[in-house]
């Protein structure tokens, strides 16, 4: 094949033209194919999805619908990669054991301030079983200029702090056996900016804003927790009235 230009010919060669359409139309079918791939990769469970530790005789759900990027098992402790519950927070690596209990997780809420943060995870337990669980943020977060804290709250008794039915390992794994049957359990991780100092003359709400905002994090956590409850009831009913209809 021939082009004329410039007052001359120039001689195409159409095995390499015939080549190159061909490359650039397998670049555009494999870019397709890995942006369909991309967006497949979320994985939804519903609260009926159960995941399995027979070894260890525990069970972990969900108590709302949600995705996960993978969800794998090994030395029967479960670990759920971007995992995003409804109505919360994304969380990037949740790592999760049960033994001889059965465990049902609600949400995971965090809240950020210009001098504070905090996590918490709440969950329901069925037996008097253990729960080992790490939430990805390590036992120091914050580094030099911040000061950490772990708490949990056992339903709606005090604050307990390390030793008080619960350990901390030094890589940020929570070891929890405090738990009574069916109780909720709530996680704290607290992380403080020592620039606070002094706040003796900064007004109430923002001296007490951590006291505050934990307050209001586990009312909302039961009030989700006591709605989930009613809601399951409900549809538990109703299942059996279709059934005996």
């Amino acid at each position: 094949m021939h082009v004329k230009h410039g007052g001359g010919f120039v001689k195409i060669n159409r095995g390499r033209v015939s080549t190159g359409i061909a490359i650039i139309f397998i670049i555009f079918i494999l870019s397709l194919t890995c942006l369909n791939t991309q967006a497949q990769t979320n994985i939804s469970f519903t609260p009926a999805d159960k995941f399995y530790t027979p070894e260890n005789n525990g069970i972990i759900s969900f108590a709302v619908n949600g995705t996960y990027s993978n969800a794998t098992v090994e030395n029967n402790t479960w670990t759920f990669m971007n995992l995003r519950l409804n109505g919360s927070l994304p969380i990037e690596n949740l790592e999760f054991s049960a033994q001889n209990c059965n465990v049902t997780i609600f949400s995971y809420q965090a809240f950020n301030a210009t001098t504070f943060n905090i996590v918490l995870l709440s969950y329901a337990v069925e037996g008097q079983g253990k729960q080992i669980l790490n939430l990805g943020l390590g036992s120091q977060e914050g580094g030099l200029s911040a000061s950490y804290e772990w708490n949990v709250l056992f339903g709606t008794r005090v604050f307990t702090d390390e030793g008080d039915g619960w350990n901390l390992l030094p890589d940020g794994t929570l070891i929890v056996t405090g738990a009574s049957e069916n109780e909720n359990v709530t996680i704290f991780h607290y992380v403080f900016s020592d620039s606070l100092g002094n706040n003796s003359n900064l007004p109430f709400y923002q001296q007490h804003s951590v006291a505050i905002i934990i307050a209001v994090a586990v009312a909302a956590t039961v009030i989700v927790a006591v709605v989930i409850k009613v809601n399951g009831r409900k549809n538990s009913s109703e299942s059996e009235l279709v059934k005996n209809a």
